[in-house]
This record gives structure tokens, C-alpha cells and sequence, in this order.
């Protein structure tokens, strides 16, 4: 190789690095960047639309690590197979385009941090962008470990330059057995950090083995995660039962007015009984 060239390199990534640095912080500047942390205060309770999922119990996964502009900052990522996946929100149809995993976490929960997460990338038929996420923890005695996604992490590309081919891949693996979650409206964790994103976390974690989470982040030392961005008043909203604390949740809030009212009633019906025996007394 070249001397010079060689001694150009270093400066190369440098800048590399200097431009994504304030690319980050010039988007960080608008108002709904991601990824954010969820906490009881900023999250209010409510009735949340479902969420309809149409994955393939059988289909080819195109797995790349699709690099980025910072030698540290890489991740590995899943092309689906068209029509291999769909969700409906509120009447709209997303079609899965891919997934690919952050370690840590980008989104916390309460200030805690996970040690890798999941992004499920859909998007609509005007290209508006929903991305399902999904925190992924150790796997336990009490909680086992989600064993599809093993041939993955032990086989994860080592540069930008391989794509490997997994067949007969169930994607309806990658989703928990209970659907509450965390929605509000950000961007992209990636350049150029877009907004008008929807996000719904997946409140139930995916529990994979530590050997998959060591190889993962083996393969990215320095981490894949942006940093934390501000809610500039946003609120987050969930259906997790007694999670949010900003605000009184509905069914409370319904059983404490119902609660008033039934006192309200007892007491009205005591005075009502009450007044006729009284002016007995009075007559007396």
C-alpha cells in the first residue's frame, strides 16, 4: 500500500467520525429524534389500537452487516423476503422490509439499559416508516431462551462485502406472546436520523442465549446505539397496566368516579330516610 495513502487513512476515519458527530447533533436539534427513555412520567395509559401481524411461518432471511460511516458504528441486518410480513395499525397496512439488532438498547425503560434490541422495519404503501421494536435480554430458568435466531448469531457476517442465506425462517418467533407496548412518534437511530417515524415498543422482552447476545456484541465492541434524545414534550403511550405515573390511568380514574357517585347515592338516600323520622321527633 501506498505510504502517504496509508498515513491519510486515520484522518480519513477522523473525519468520518467528525461528520457523523455533527450530523448527529445538528438532527438532534429537531423536535421527535429517537431513541428516547421511556419512564412511568412521561408515558400516559390508555386503550391503545391492536396491532394486526401477518408474518411468514417459512421463509428466506438475507442477512448483511451493512456498515456506516463510522468504522465503530456497524450492525447486522435481515432482509425479508417481499410479502413475507405485514402489519395493520389503525386501518394502515406495513409491509416488513427487515430487521436488525442495536447493542445496547437504545430505547431504556426507566433508565434501564438492555443489553440488545430489536428493530422490526415496516413501511407503508407512501413509504411512511413503523418500526417495531423489541428489547432482548438473557435468557434464564424462569425465562427460555427464543432458539430461532441461534443459526444467525452463529454465523453473523464479518464484513459489509458477505450476505448470508437463511431458509426456512419463522418470523412469527419474533414476537411475544403478549402485545402491550410503548408508542410515540421519532426518527431514525441512523443517518439522516428522519422524522415521522412510528414507534411501538414491545413491552415483553425477547430472551435469546447469552452465547447469541456475546456474539453479537463481540462482532460490534464499540457499540451500534445512538444516544439518548430529548421528548421535547412528547408523550409516550401505553397499555402496560400501571406503568405510567404522569397521569391517572382511565380505569382508575372510572372507579374512583364511580366510587364518588355510589357514596354520593348512600348518602342522598340516608338524609332522604332520615327526614321523616326527624320530624317525628321535632312533632314529639
Amino acid at each position: 500500500m501506498n505510504k502517504s495513502l496509508f498515513r491519510l487513512l486515520p484522518l480519513a476515519t477522523l473525519g468520518s467520525a467528525l461528520y457523523l458527530s455533527s450530523l448527529s447533533v445538528a438532527f438532534a436539534a429537531l423536535p421527535q429524534q429517537s431513541p428516547i427513555d421511556i419512564t412511568s412520567q412521561n408515558t400516559q395509559f390508555q386503550a391503545l389500537p391492536p396491532l394486526q401481524f401477518s408474518l411468514s411461518s417459512d421463509t428466506t432471511l438475507s442477512v448483511i452487516n451493512n456498515g456506516s460511516p463510522l468504522e465503530t458504528k456497524t450492525a447486522a441486518r435481515a432482509n425479508v423476503e417481499p410479502g413475507a410480513g405485514s402489519v395493520t395499525l389503525s386501518g394502515d397496512t406495513y409491509n416488513l422490509a427487515q430487521f436488525h439488532f442495536h447493542t445496547p438498547a437504545e430505547n431504556l425503560v426507566n433508565g434501564h439499559t438492555y443489553p440488545m434490541e430489536m428493530h422490526l422495519v415496516f413501511t407503508d404503501a407512501s413509504n411512511h416508516i413503523l418500526v417495531v421494536g423489541r428489547w432482548v435480554d438473557a435468557a434464564d430458568a424462569t425465562h427460555p431462551a427464543q432458539t430461532s435466531l441461534d443459526p444467525i448469531f452463529s454465523d453473523l457476517p464479518q464484513n459489509t462485502s458477505q450476505t448470508h442465506v437463511f431458509s426456512h425462517f419463522d418470523l412469527n418467533t419474533l414476537l411475544p406472546s403478549n402485545m402491550e407496548s410503548f408508542r410515540y412518534d421519532g426518527s431514525l437511530t441512523t443517518p439522516n436520523f428522519d422524522e415521522g417515524v412510528k414507534w411501538v415498543d414491545l413491552a415483553q422482552p425477547l430472551y435469546i442465549s447469552q452465547a447469541d447476545i456475546t456474539a453479537y456484541s463481540s462482532l460490534f465492541p464499540n457499540g451500534d446505539a445512538r444516544e439518548i434524545q430529548d421528548l421535547n414534550g412528547r408523550i409516550v403511550l401505553t397499555d402496560v397496566p400501571g406503568f405510567a405515573s404522569a397521569v391517572p390511568e382511565p380505569e382508575t380514574y372510572a372507579m374512583l368516579l364511580a366510587g364518588l357517585a355510589l357514596i354520593s347515592f348512600v348518602a342522598a338516600r340516608r338524609s332522604k330516610f332520615a327526614a321523616p323520622f326527624q320530624s317525628m321527633g321535632s312533632a314529639a
